[in-house]
């Protein structure tokens, strides 16, 4: 195993840091401390030169301009109605970033952080303390990220927060993958373990209600070709994808979900304990000087994998709490084959 830092670029005259891990296998992730991004998951292609699997923009500048490609996402994955929940019957509002909504942690959230990096043996840790006024969610928060990388390919995505006040963390990292050699996702499979997904309200909260994926678009149980699905959902909906998927009770090894690309290889499985996934499958990607070809449509899917969103403000989706002076941790794994 091999580790290697390095000098990124530059952001308003801050030094934006670049941190590698190279298994033994050639596979080689890498995390730069704006966000705390993952840049690069690189596997071997046929030639032995590596091939990012991962749809990220080379400067930080671009990132900017992109957010969430790639980036970790907190206090808070997904949306907030309207700013607004409760811990423990107190009411708390937090800036939003999306019309009414607070969108992935809101316009201060983690991807909008500088982190420190540093290498702790193999694994990559960023750190960050977050003041309330910094987010405006309540309680100070002390953040660890790590990313790990073993030589079975897997690369694990570990948060850790504790806070000096109840608060809410829900996090995880906005992965944006594409299995091709440079081409679309059109060709990718992806299977999900869920029988539901969440309606939505027009915009793009949680109505509440968990609708059964049978004889829907929405069915990857058994696996489903993406331009297939995203064809069946333009034609039902009138959009492609941009949904929360309620993840089955599932042992704590299963994976939740796999993407495939039968025509290069290369699959990703994704293992969490939590119980959501967001599929995001974004219909151009034009305009930007993305990693993989010059963006276009369908030129990424993403997969977060979180607990449900707006959990405060809906009595069956869980708890998101961070009780003060307590730490909660999250991983999630994603296993790589080629």
């Amino acid at each position: 195993m091999n580790t290697k830092k390095e000098l990124f670029d530059k952001l308003d005259g801050q030094q934006i840091e670049k941190f590698t891990i190279t298994n033994d296998h050639d596979v080689s992730v890498s995390a730069i401390t704006f966000g705390a991004t993952l840049e690069e998951f690189n596997v071997p292609g046929p030639d032995g030169k590596p091939t990012n699997i991962l749809v990220t923009v080379p400067t930080s500048e671009e990132l900017m301009k992109n957010q969430f490609f790639c980036q970790a996402i907190g206090r808070t994955a997904g949306r907030i109605s309207n700013g607004t929940f409760k811990i423990n019957g107190k009411a708390y509002h937090v800036d939003q970033n999306e019309g009414t909504t607070t969108l992935h942690g809101g316009p201060h959230g983690f991807n909008t952080q500088i982190w420190d990096g540093a290498f702790d043996g193999d694994t990559i840790v960023f750190t960050k303390h977050i003041n309330s006024s910094d987010d405006s969610f309540p309680g100070n928060i002390d953040v660890k990220i790590t990313f790990s990388l073993n030589n079975d390919n897997e690369l694990t995505v570990t948060f850790s927060g504790k806070s000096d006040a109840d608060t809410l963390f829900n996090p995880t990292q906005h992965m944006y993958f594409n299995l091709s050699d440079g081409g679309d996702i059109n060709g990718h499979s992806l299977q999900i373990n869920a029988d539901h997904y969440l309606e939505l309200n027009s915009n793009k909260t949680p109505s509440g209600k968990k609708v059964a994926v049978d004889d829907t678009p929405y069915d990857f149980r058994d696996g489903q070709n993406l331009k297939v699905g995203i064809a069946d959902m333009k034609a039902e909906v009138g959009h492609s994808y941009d949904e929360v998927f309620e993840i089955n009770d599932h042992q704590d090894d299963e994976p939740i979900a796999k993407l495939s690309d039968p025509e290069t290889g290369r699959s990703v499985s994704i293992s969490s304990k939590r119980n959501a996934l967001v599929v995001f499958t974004p219909d151009d990607l034009s305009g930007s000087n993305f990693m993989i070809g010059k963006g276009g449509p369908y030129m990424a899917i993403a997969l977060e994998a979180q607990n449900l969103p707006d959990t405060p403000n809906h009595d069956d989706f869980g708890d998101v709490t961070l009780p003060a002076g307590e730490e909660k941790t999250y991983s999630i794994k994603y296993k790589v084959e080629f």
